[in-house]
């Protein structure tokens, strides 16, 4: 007895001041990521191994925004994965009082989010708002390259390993949540600073 009261006492007291509301909440919400997370692995290396396979090419884009999904699922995991720890804060008493479907829309914020990052730092390579030898070179690889359009299928990385890079970044970009966002911050004090001169 007074062995499990002191495993009790051990466990940080978040995890001990877990409402059952609370504790049904967290667990939809895993058990919501996880699966968004397999469906999405399993359908993405389905997809990609059909396109090898036939010889079709995947959109640079499409790749992009599932690796970023990719990525910010894998990060939401990893926390709620600690209950003990950042996952149990993550849950919050405000949580507990969400219906199911509201509950499924908070589950999958951070995809979106993880998906708008990467797109927004795919398009910051592209602009070479950011160079160095850790970041894919993207150029024209074939007409003009003056649209959108054309943008989208010719824009490319330049190398096998730029389109590595790209799709490394893109999984950064879902998996941290700061990283684009302090790196438009960056951008823009940066541009403020070059204005001035």
């Amino acid at each position: 007895m007074a062995k499990s009261a002191k495993r009790v006492r051990a466990f940080p007291a978040v995890v001990r001041n877990l409402t059952p509301k609370i504790l049904s909440a967290y667990k939809q919400i895993l058990t919501f990521q996880f699966l968004g997370t397999m469906i999405l692995a399993v359908a993405f290396s389905t997809w990609l191994l059909i396109a090898h396979f036939v010889g079709s090419e995947v959109p640079v884009l499409v790749v992009v925004v599932l690796l970023g999904i990719l990525g910010a699922f894998f990060s939401a995991l990893t926390r709620l994965y600690k209950v003990d720890e950042a996952g149990a804060a993550l849950i919050s008493p405000t949580v507990e009082h969400l219906g199911g479907r509201y509950l499924l829309m908070y589950s999958f914020v951070p995809p979106v989010i993880g998906a708008i990052a990467a797109v927004v730092l795919y398009l910051i390579f592209l602009a070479k708002l950011v160079e160095g030898g850790l970041f894919p070179n993207i150029s024209c690889v074939a007409g003009n390259c003056e649209t959108i359009q054309d943008m989208m299928h010719s824009y490319l990385p330049a190398t096998p390993p730029d389109f590595g890079k790209v799709m490394v970044w893109s999984f950064v970009a879902g998996f941290s949540e700061r990283l684009v966002p302090d790196l438009l911050q960056t951008l823009v004090v940066r541009q403020g600073k070059e204005s001035k001169k």
